[in-house]
């Protein structure tokens, strides 16, 4: 029971931290103006918060399914993809507090193929368990 918990707080967490923040990205880079609405900043806030309690939900469920450190090697994989994520979103946060919107919006073109790639390889560690 508390496997599914778990994953469905996982799954929840992917759609908050994928999902939100992306349609709000595609509304704001639309809108004018040079400040980022606060409204965003805060969105960007819980879309890290979001990260991390996906984080927290894999990392409880390898634990509780296998035990860790002796986890199969792609969940390793996936830890050390995660912490790559986990910087990424807090230079994210730091943007968007500090840059403009001009200025932001060139910053997260440059972040936005990390995170596709980020969204694959965490997929593809996940749904194929390839190690």
């Amino acid at each position: 029971m508390l496997y599914e918990i778990l994953l469905s707080i996982h799954l929840l967490s992917l759609v908050g931290w994928a999902g939100l923040s992306t349609g709000a990205y595609l509304v704001v880079r639309e809108a004018a103006g040079s400040v980022l609405p606060n409204s965003y900043k805060r969105l960007v806030h819980a879309q890290a918060a979001f990260a991390g309690l996906l984080f927290l939900s894999g990392l409880t469920m390898a634990v509780l399914v296998y035990g860790f450190p002796k986890s199969p090697l792609w969940i390793h994989y996936a830890l050390g993809v995660a912490l790559v994520a986990g910087a990424i979103e807090a230079i994210h946060v730091r943007a968007a507090r500090r840059y403009d919107a001009d200025r932001y919006h060139k910053f997260l073109r440059a972040l936005i193929p990390m995170w596709v790639a980020i969204v694959a390889v965490m997929l593809w560690l996940m749904v194929w368990k390839p190690f």
